[in-house]
């Protein structure tokens, strides 16, 4: 009776493992507060449906963190948000394969807010996807295959994984991204 039940319980854990929408193929573990940034780019993507944005972070040579986003719609320019509040500071910046990558954050018309890895799912080298011209789309330049951003899926090209997707919550007072 206890194997049973043993093997019972592993079987529901592998279920509810291969059901679970977040990737864990890269560390991903990104904090942004609303306060000091209430007009960024990020917090108006989560907010808008069909607008994403890129999100990415670099470090200069001093130690000073920069959060960069850069919007879908090809009009605006690449927002800087430079790291400075205490509470910022400790915050964890792991932005899925790479920071200087990023994610790919936004609001889907049904699903509601999204996070994606910027970093193509099937090719090998961490290829960074790129908007293509209807924006609500992302390319690989390397394997040439197209993802939607309502749902992750391929939309052109060979078979493969959909988009990395990660966690997305906002309380109000902090974006948190991760799995």
């Amino acid at each position: 009776m206890k194997k049973l039940l043993l093997l019972a319980l592993c079987l529901l854990l592998l279920a509810c493992k291969e059901d679970d929408p977040i990737s864990r193929r890269y560390p991903c573990r990104f904090f942004f507060y609303h306060e000091p940034h209430s007009t960024s780019l990020i917090f108006s993507a989560y907010n808008a449906p069909g607008m994403y944005v890129y999100v990415y972070t670099t470090v200069e040579t001093n130690g000073r963190r920069h959060v960069w986003a850069q919007s879908n719609d090809g009009k605006m320019p690449t927002e800087d948000n430079v790291i400075s509040t205490d509470i910022e500071l400790r915050a964890p910046y792991m932005l899925g394969a790479r920071n200087d990558l990023g994610l790919i954050l936004g609001r889907t018309n049904f699903s509601g807010p999204t996070a994606y890895d910027r970093v193509c799912p099937n090719c090998e080298g961490l290829t960074p996807l790129h908007w293509t011209g209807n924006r609500q789309q992302v390319e690989c330049p390397r394997c040439k295959r197209t993802y939607d951003l309502e749902t992750g899926v391929i939309l052109s090209g060979d078979r493969g994984d959909a988009l990395l997707r990660y966690g997305i919550n906002f309380d109000g007072n902090r974006l948190s991204v991760g799995n």
